[in-house]
């Protein structure tokens, strides 16, 4: 698997852009669990929420579901958003080695942010991570 470099992003940005009307996304990032055979002596580390032993494969996808980057190998019981913090691609985007793009204009607009990838919200918030805001509690006004 080729290393992401600025050119690859901006094209998965305009796939992304030209296939959803979604500007500026470099990626969708998730965790799935891969079934094992429980590991001897390996206690409930490799268990999982789900209730069976686990690898976690942690992979970054394109706009069309291709894979871009995957981690795999973290053991069934830690959580995406663990998983996340101790892979390659999570410690290369928080220490500002993933080669992305510099911040650029929202298309049609003056407003200047960074590109994101998108995440569910088990994952953390940080400024190249937009996941869904949940609140219910919220008025049509507000």
């Amino acid at each position: 698997m080729p290393k992401p470099n600025k050119e690859m992003w901006l094209k998965v940005a305009d796939d992304f852009y030209t296939k959803f009307q979604f500007p500026l996304c470099l990626g969708a990032i998730d965790g799935k669990h891969i079934r094992i055979k429980k590991p001897n002596n390996s206690g409930s580390k490799f268990y999982n929420y789900k209730g069976f032993f686990s690898i976690v494969l942690l992979a970054v996808t394109d706009a069309s579901g291709k894979f871009i980057a995957i981690d795999a190998g973290f053991c069934g019981g830690n959580s995406d958003s663990g998983v996340f913090t101790r892979s390659t691609f999570g410690r290369r985007m928080v220490n500002r080695k993933l080669d992305l793009p510099e911040e650029t204009m929202i298309p049609g607009t003056d407003i200047k942010v960074p590109f994101v990838f998108v995440a569910d919200d088990v994952f953390p918030l940080r400024e190249n991570i937009m996941k869904l805001f949940r609140h219910r509690q919220l008025t049509i006004e507000k």
